[in-house]
């Protein structure tokens, strides 16, 4: 009686550590992707911006970028993004 109860504790407790960590890395590797997305809109809108001589997008290019949703490492990356796409630069 001792050994199943004992087997049923293991078994629970080692599948809520699979289901626990299997959200972690699904949330993991959505996270991963919203950032890659934003490092690709602000490089080539950086592109866009080093290409042309217009000081004006300059500025834009600076406000842009210093009023951005930072919030260090508690950052939410929807946030950003859809920050970004209301204001992102386009090529004229």
């Amino acid at each position: 009686m001792y050994l199943k109860t004992v087997n049923t504790v293991a078994v629970s407790i080692i599948a809520a550590a699979i289901i626990f960590y299997a959200g972690v890395f699904s949330n993991s590797f959505s996270q991963n992707m919203c950032y890659s997305e934003i490092l690709s809109k602000l490089g080539s809108d950086a592109e866009i911006v080093a290409k042309t001589e217009n000081r004006e997008d300059f500025k834009n290019w600076a406000k842009l970028i210093n009023n951005m949703p930072n919030h260090g490492y508690e950052s939410d990356c929807k946030e950003i993004l859809k920050y970004l796409n209301t204001k992102i630069l386009h090529a004229k």
